[in-house]
């Protein structure tokens, strides 16, 4: 029933804009609820005919019977009711039954869909558009600018004669078929065409008006661009398509268009990074904002370079229709970001994701916290008994910034636990990181020692050595080389037992941080 209904209607939307009927009209209810005129041509078989001209040539669309609620003629018969003797019938074999000799001529067209010779071209109105030129190999979205720009022309009060092409076999270009166009009684000639543009995204749609006034025709010319994925909703919105087919009448627009202004902003350096209030970062300068009102507007400007940050701002009052040109130079800036909170201590953590026990601290409130990168900034404010409270603000880069924040007491009981497990594990982890910190003194000291005893290790070898290259055993100053050797040995074995105790204990002390912090 859908594609029944489908068919129907477009055929009637095309022979509206054909020629003269071919058949007796009659007024058509399907099932569905569909209603329109057509011109009958006949029964087959309980198979309905309708025709009707689509690009110049007479065509048939043929429905099933029981498809249809009513086909009521003019004097009000309804000729699915009626005897075959009271309506018009066709039969495949003979057609001398048709009422006129144009409804012949119809039902003759049936055996063949078309005529065998091409009938002479004939225009339906004086307005013709020629269907759009497909260069983006995109026979569908044609297909629907082209029925959406009939459809608005029509709208519009033009009574349209739509041609393809083809239907001119013997011109090639649009020139040749104006040409032949005007010759045939055409005073109006839209031609359209669809192009990609450099971004493989965009679509333009191009349409040039050619009216016939005086001796040389009067050009109107249109564009558009749309996205190539969602072109027709793209080209439907904001009255886009209305306004497209309007300047291509040479008709003023202006009123459906959105005003808007724009603001020029060059700053020196060039290339710094622009912002309006409340808003991140819009582009970088040299720079044109839009605005759709007269409001007055401040921009800021911003450039950090090796963690200094180089400020500036300008207030602009728009001009609908026209550009506002401005310049900022930028000087050195240090904004700070001062967050007081009620009561104080509260921890400040990133805004971005949840706060887990192993979020980083940023730091406690009151703090002041130098900007490197103005605009706007998000953080988490904790503390235990408070609920949680997410801080948005723009920070601008020419000022200070203060945030005072109330906290609000937590009473949900469970919040109040899952605060207190997030608290002892916090401690925890503090305590585990403490160890691990305390754990590297007594491993640095044991290695000074373990240093210090291999030192004494060496000099006793040096001693040793003197003692095998001496001449007198027994003597005086052999007996204290060996009793320095012995002291060496001994202070040597000292050192290295404590710095191996050491290391070993700070070793300890960092595996037992480590664990209870992971």
């Amino acid at each position: 029933m859908k594609h029944a209904s489908l068919a129907l209607i477009l055929l009637l939307v095309q022979a509206l804009l054909a020629a003269e009927p071919q058949g007796p009209s009659v007024n058509v209810e399907l099932l569905s609820g569909t209603k329109q005129k057509a011109q009958f041509l006949g029964i087959v078989n309980d198979t309905v005919q309708l025709g009707g001209f689509i690009n110049n040539k007479f065509t048939v669309v043929r429905i099933a019977k029981d498809k249809f609620k009513s086909i009521v003629d003019s004097s009000g018969t309804d000729l699915l009711q009626a005897s075959p003797a009271d309506s018009v019938q066709a039969t495949p074999a003979d057609s001398s039954t048709v009422a006129n000799d144009s409804t012949q001529a119809a039902a003759d067209s049936l055996k063949t869909d078309s005529l065998d010779t091409p009938k002479p071209l004939e225009l339906s109105s004086h307005t013709v558009l020629v269907s759009f030129e497909d260069e983006i190999a995109d026979s569908t979205l044609v297909q629907q600018i082209n029925a959406l720009a009939a459809r608005f022309l029509l709208e519009s009060g033009e009574k349209i004669h739509i041609l393809k092409k083809k239907d001119l076999p013997d011109c090639s270009d649009n020139i040749c078929l104006q040409e032949k166009l005007s010759s045939l009684g055409a005073s109006t000639i839209y031609f359209g065409k669809i192009v990609p543009v450099q971004k493989k995204d965009s679509l333009e749609l191009q349409l040039m008006r050619v009216v016939y006034e005086e001796e040389l025709p009067t050009l109107y010319k249109s564009s558009l661009k749309i996205s190539r994925s969602k072109a027709v909703s793209d080209a439907l919105s904001n009255d886009q398509l209305r306004i497209f087919l309007l300047e291509a009448q040479g008709k003023d627009a202006s009123d459906l268009k959105e005003k808007k202004g724009y603001l020029y902003i060059e700053t020196d350096p060039e290339g710094v990074t622009l912002s309006r209030p409340e808003e991140n970062a819009l582009c970088r300068s040299p720079c044109t904002i839009p605005v759709t009102d007269t409001t007055a507007v401040t921009i800021h400007a911003y450039w950090n370079v090796d963690q200094h940050l180089w400020g500036g701002s300008v207030t602009m009052r728009p001009v609908m229709g026209d550009t506002v040109r401005t310049s900022i130079k930028l000087k050195r800036v240090n904004p700070e970001l001062r967050i007081i909170t009620n009561p104080a201590g509260a921890e400040i953590f990133s805004g971005k994701g949840e706060i887990t026990k192993r979020s980083k601290t940023i730091g406690v409130t009151p703090g002041r916290y130098p900007i490197l990168e103005p605009g706007l900034i998000k953080f988490k404010l904790r503390k235990f008994g408070f609920r949680d409270t997410l801080v948005t603000v723009y920070v601008p880069p020419v000022s200070d910034v203060t945030v005072n924040v109330d906290l609000e007491q937590e009473n949900r009981f469970k919040e109040i636990q899952d605060q207190q497990e997030w608290e002892k594990g916090r401690k925890k982890i503090r305590f585990g990181r403490t160890m691990m910190g305390v754990s590297i003194a007594p491993i640095i000291v044991g290695a000074l020692f373990t240093y210090l005893g291999q030192l004494d290790y060496d000099d006793a070898k040096d001693v040793k050595d003197e003692l095998n290259y001496s001449a007198t055993v027994g003597g005086e100053f052999y007996q204290e080389k060996v009793k320095e050797n012995k002291d060496l040995v001994n202070d040597g074995d000292q050192k290295t037992i404590i710095g191996l105790t050491l290391i070993g204990a700070g070793i300890l002390v960092l595996g037992v941080g480590f664990f209870i912090s992971f």
